[in-house]
């Protein structure tokens, strides 16, 4: 029953994760659903409500088995089990092993139920059940904040189509066509092309060790501790996109690839970024632009005011938020920049391979987890980025250097 709610709550999370996808990018992007995009997102909603009313409907089952045990410890006990995990029954109440059998037709049925929610004879390992009176954690975690939107939703993602494979960046281009006398040799353009290996890397990390009675008693737990993993694995990712070094297993990097533009901070971010505007446009990348932001820079960006004036000029309306554009283009605000930096982007210049799973997985053999009842889970998938082509690329200084 457990492992079918574990199993029912991963693929509603990740209907969700679609879903919430779809609709960040369009927030980001300041623009309505397209029509595909719709369809999509009721698609993943409609997915995703069902799961959870199958989880409904399986933990209804959870509590009349907890009702169960409640009545079999009032008429005495639990009923006891042989070394096969078989419940073993007498002509009363009997002691076996510490345990406390139960006679009778409602014996038999409760361990039959209690023993349906088992695997060899043992509590499945992470129950998903309802919370148990006077438990000391809620069933609702209070989660720190978290940013909105992220760059990894305005990259293009594809399915990377092996381990290692190869691909083609784009670090020049110069257009040398021209008007051309008949019998004369016609110019060559360059379009700077060159292979790359590119390798998949695993990105990873295990929770802190936790008491299996925790996730026992709180429903909410197995499914908090999963949202976070896969949170801050998608952190570390965006981090490693954006100042991964290359060196394996690190990403390689947009700010750190060869052949991207510069553009030196001017009188203030607003102007800076709009003469990374201007670059991407010299360069032929001239829409599907992104802005990568600071949470300080994008402040002094949307604050800005207008030298003598004391009125706001980034912005029109401060309070709508959620259509966070500069120049026209939408603004990602990311914590993995360095500081003092920002990005201007083509979209289509950096591509995030990924090998399409994010494997959850939960255990109590880390170190000496077992002797002390702790459980940790283990969150990990592989990645690359790519930048494709440098040119769309601009990094830009926000402040003045010293």
């Amino acid at each position: 029953m457990n492992a079918k709610i574990k199993a029912l709550q991963n693929e509603a999370l990740q209907f969700t994760a679609k879903a919430r996808a779809i609709s960040e990018k369009a927030q980001a992007e300041a623009r309505d659903f397209t029509a595909q995009e719709k369809a999509e997102y009721a698609a993943a909603t409609g997915k995703a409500k069902s799961y959870l009313e199958q989880i409904k409907t399986l933990k209804a089952d959870d509590q009349i088995m907890a009702d169960a045990k409640s009545l079999a410890a009032q008429l005495g006990g639990f009923p006891t089990f042989d070394e096969k995990g078989n419940p073993v029954f007498g002509g009363g109440a009997t002691r076996s092993k510490g345990r406390v059998g139960l006679a009778g037709k409602a014996g038999k049925e409760l361990a039959s139920r209690i023993a349906g929610d088992m695997v060899d004879g043992q509590k499945a390992l992470l129950p998903a059940g309802t919370a148990h009176a006077g438990v000391p954690l809620l069933p609702e975690m209070v989660e720190l904040g978290h940013p909105s939107n992220t760059l990894l939703d305005a990259l293009v993602a594809l399915p990377a189509p092996g381990p290692t494979f190869k691909a083609l960046v784009q670090r020049e281009r110069t257009n040398n066509a021209a008007p051309v006398a008949e019998g004369e040799t016609k110019p060559t353009s360059v379009f700077g092309l060159e292979e790359i290996e590119v390798n998949l890397e695993v990105l990873a990390h295990l929770s802190e060790p936790t008491p299996r009675y925790w996730f026992e008693d709180n429903a909410a737990l197995e499914t908090f501790v999963q949202d976070e993993l896969v949170r801050g694995l998608r952190d570390a990712l965006e981090g490693q996109v954006l100042t991964g070094d290359g060196t394996r297993p690190n990403l390689q990097g947009v700010l750190t690839t060869s052949g991207v533009q510069v553009q030196s901070f001017t009188t203030d971010v607003a102007r800076s970024v709009r003469s990374a505007i201007t670059k991407l446009e010299t360069a032929g990348h001239e829409d599907n632009h992104v802005i990568v932001l600071r949470p300080e820079d994008w402040e002094a960006a949307e604050t800005a005011r207008a030298e003598g004036s004391g009125q706001l000029e980034a912005v029109a309306n401060v309070t709508q938020r959620a259509q966070r554009t500069l120049w026209g283009v939408p603004v990602v605000v990311s914590n993995a920049l360095p500081l003092g930096t920002g990005l201007v982007l083509d979209r289509e210049a950096v591509v995030v391979y990924s090998d399409n799973v994010v494997d959850v997985r939960w255990s109590e053999t880390v170190a000496d987890d077992f002797q002390k009842n702790l459980v940790r889970a283990r969150v990990e998938s592989r990645y690359a980025a790519v930048v494709s082509k440098p040119l769309g690329v601009v990094r830009v200084a926000t402040v003045a250097t010293p």
